[in-house]
């Protein structure tokens, strides 16, 4: 329940910011701050655990595993637009060029840096709190060790396909450079290269990707809300079972490792 009324909390304010004047971020997911549906799915995990403590119920195992590892990638991986910069930069072998001086981003869900990352410790910091006041509190038992690796192994299976494409978009970006105007100085370069019309698949591929991603949680969190779930396949001797939702949840790994 109380992940239901972040979302609507965050999602509402974002959506204000979205259509607000400047609001609206080019070349970026449904035109909102980089990382912005990342934070929303990962504050929606992190608080789902909140009404499971309150009525006295068990948090399932697969939350709990989600949970440590998405918050964990998502700590380690939240980097700025300015990257994209940086390469480009690397390509033309200059350091005299202030990546921060040429472009200005906003943050995820429009709120101040390091908001994000602040309240979700204070999210976890609550959860242990009510743990830690609750003692007859349980988990729901899982193969935990299985959950984790199928979680990291998504995860690099995500990664791999995004170092697939930025080395296609790296190799794209020398090969431009060679074959312009050799007047042009270094920032006539980069403003060209950054000026450019982004392809179908900055303009629409991100956006379908990250609202599928969307969906797919506030499904998966509405399954464990009204209590459906179905068994795709049950490994006996290592006591691991594959639910639909527990195949939801654990694709936003993919999602994760080929965003970031």
């Amino acid at each position: 329940m109380i992940s239901w009324i972040l979302f609507a909390i965050f999602g509402t304010w974002v959506l204000i910011n979205r259509f607000s004047e400047g609001g609206k971020i080019e070349d970026q997911p449904l035109g909102m701050p980089r990382g912005t549906v990342r934070a929303l799915i990962t504050i929606m995990l992190v608080s789902f655990p909140f009404w499971y403590i309150i009525i006295g119920g068990e948090i399932p195992g697969l939350i709990v595993n989600v949970i440590f590892i998405v918050v964990a990638f998502y700590f380690e991986a939240r980097r700025g637009e300015h990257e994209k910069l940086k390469e480009i930069i690397d390509e033309i072998k200059t350091s005299d060029l202030h990546v921060e001086d040429i472009i200005k981003e906003k943050k995820p869900l429009y709120l101040p840096k390091y908001s994000v990352r602040f309240l979700l410790v204070v999210m976890l910091v609550i959860v242990q709190i009510m743990i830690f006041l609750q003692p007859s509190f349980s988990f729901l038992v899982t193969n935990t060790l299985t959950d984790l690796l199928l979680i990291i192994v998504l995860f690099i299976i995500g990664a791999f396909f995004r170092s697939v494409l930025r080395s296609r978009e790296r190799k794209k970006t020398r090969e431009k450079i060679a074959n312009m105007d050799a007047s042009l100085s270094d920032v006539q370069i980069i403003e060209k290269l950054m000026l450019e019309e982004p392809d179908w698949w900055k303009r629409t591929g991100k956006n379908v990707l990250s609202i599928t991603m969307l969906i797919i949680v506030i499904i998966a969190l509405l399954c464990y809300t009204y209590k459906w779930d179905y068994t795709i396949f049950t490994i006996p001797g290592l006591q691991y079972s594959l639910t639909i939702v527990g195949a939801l949840l654990l694709f936003v790994n993919v999602y994760y490792g080929f965003r970031d």
